[in-house]
């Protein structure tokens, strides 16, 4: 498959599970609403999104909270897969140094998946399932040297 494709299909990945991390944020309180993606105690996507690790920065004291630049991991999330899914189609040979960019976007969204996890693992104490698949995401869309080297 060839380099642009793979783009675009993490692209489309990774924005169809931000909107769906979207849907569960907009009915967490909801009275009843139990999302698919609690598990468990300790296995809960509803907990993570209700802690304020969910909008980080707000969280780091960056801005407001409620603002309107306070988005939350899942908006954040379908911004940045959309321009993956633009980007791999009609856009890509107008990219200037793509594999440069590309690369750098990557190991910063493979660093930032890094920190989440350890947020997940060490502070908050869960596990979502939700998130893991960003992270899988993100992880995905490192390449190796050699194949960056081709585009």
């Amino acid at each position: 498959m060839i380099r642009p494709r793979k783009v675009q299909i993490l692209g489309l990945v990774g924005f169809c599970i931000s909107l769906y991390a979207l849907s569960v944020e907009a009915n967490l309180d909801t009275p009843g609403y139990e999302a698919l993606c609690d598990i468990g105690a300790s296995f809960s996507c509803t907990a993570v999104f209700k802690s304020s690790y969910s909008h980080l920065l707000s969280h780091w004291g960056l801005v407001e909270k409620g603002s309107p630049m306070d988005l939350s991991l899942a908006s954040a999330g379908m911004i940045l897969y959309a321009a993956y899914f633009l980007a791999g189609g009609p856009f890509w040979t107008l990219i200037p140094f793509r594999a440069s960019v590309f690369l750098t976007v990557a190991c910063c969204g493979a660093i930032f998946s890094c920190y989440l996890l350890y947020v997940l693992k060490f502070i908050l104490g869960d596990f979502c399932i939700v998130c893991t698949g960003f992270h899988c995401v993100n992880f995905i869309r490192l390449p190796p040297d050699k194949e960056a080297q081709r585009w």
